[in-house]
């Protein structure tokens, strides 16, 4: 039962050692990557750039800065990129000097982690399921004393997407603590119309706001690892003296690159997750026991209370058939028995549901 104690999906080496698999014959959907994969001018550019692992990579990143501010509608002074989201996420309570955060919950984990590898502590406000037009009256009762409020939208793991008449009463809540809002978008790109709820724009000229941003989730390049934060110049030099250098490897940056001048790969993995989204999730429906909650992201939450399993239970008897889901049970503030399920292609889907439903009855 080794994935029910992981801490992230996407973890298919172990699950292939645990399980007595080849990695190959494992469909993930644990980890909520674009089910169409990298473009294919991607896999052109890293070969014929490999020739560059024999020098240090760029610390200006070539023409990505660039491409990325136009994709994001940023100037790039406002950007900092980064080896993943995940680098930046960590580097922020240092840069900031963030001792005491409040992360609305339940929520991906390494917001408070990395407050507290920084010597923070961490005050969880539970919010999913909630009246939106409440949040900044909920959260307001709990921002004094802290240094900043952490939240991810689209949210990961329930899918909510809060839009920006939700999102401004927050903003005025926080700035009147003297807060930092930390909005993570690593999913915005799977939202139809993403400018009509990102923060991205307005963090470029808002002090005490800084989005984050991934480029491994909707381009399909986990492994490669891309992010980025969007902020005033003030904060992302702030950001910027405590990153290294080449953070940001070679091969990582002509596949970004490349991902970003694909825009039909773009329009058709939106296209594509949109539709086996809205497939995925009837189709989940029709199985006794199971409740999948509905989602603007890449991925859909499944309350599998009526199953009788336990979410590590499930998960082993799922992965031990070579289907891979995310046990949601060390997401705080979750109370309910549920799984995450990434939206992959028709068949993989396909296969998904005889494998669920197979182990369920």
């Amino acid at each position: 039962m080794i994935m029910s104690n992981s801490l992230h999906g996407g973890d298919t080496s172990r699950a292939a050692r645990e399980y007595g698999l080849s990695e190959r014959d494992i469909i993930d959907f644990s980890a909520s990557i674009n089910p169409l994969g990298p473009a294919s001018g991607v896999y052109r550019a890293i070969e014929e750039e490999l020739w560059r692992i024999r020098h240090y990579p760029d610390p200006d990143c070539g023409e990505l800065p660039l491409l990325l501010s136009e994709h994001l509608g940023v100037k790039r002074e406002n950007l900092l990129l980064g080896n993943g989201g995940a680098e930046l996420i960590y580097i922020l309570p240092r840069a900031l000097k963030i001792q005491r955060a409040l992360v609305l919950a339940p929520t991906f984990s390494e917001y408070a982690q990395a407050v507290q590898a920084a010597g923070g502590r961490v005050q969880y406000l539970v919010v999913d399921g909630s009246d939106p037009a409440l949040l900044a009256e909920k959260a307001a009762n709990h921002l004094l004393g802290c240094d900043a409020v952490f939240l991810c939208n689209p949210n990961n793991p329930t899918g909510h997407l809060l839009d920006l008449p939700a999102l401004f009463p927050l903003l005025e809540a926080a700035k009147a603590a003297g807060s930092v809002v930390v909005v993570d978008e690593a999913f915005m790109d799977f939202v139809p119309g993403r400018e009509k709820f990102s923060l991205m724009s307005l963090a470029c000229t808002r002090p005490g706001l800084v989005a984050l941003y991934s480029m491994t989730k909707f381009f399909g390049i986990p492994g490669l690892r891309l992010g980025a934060a969007v902020a005033g110049p003030e904060t992302i030099d702030r950001l910027k003296r405590l990153k290294d250098p080449w953070s940001v490897n070679t091969l990582a940056r002509v596949a970004g690159e490349a991902a970003l001048k694909d825009k039909k790969h773009m329009e058709d993995t939106l296209r594509t997750v949109l539709e086996e989204r809205s497939y995925l999730f009837s189709e989940l429906l029709s199985i006794p026991g199971i409740k999948p909650l509905p989602s603007a992201a890449n991925f859909l939450l499944v309350d599998i209370s009526g199953t009788g399993l336990a979410p590590g239970s499930l998960v082993e008897k799922m992965g031990r058939r070579g289907i891979l889901a995310r046990n949601c049970s060390n997401f705080h503030g979750l109370e309910i028995p549920c799984i995450r399920l990434a939206v992959r292609n028709r068949a993989e889907n396909q296969t998904l549901l005889r494998v669920l439903e197979s182990v369920i009855r």
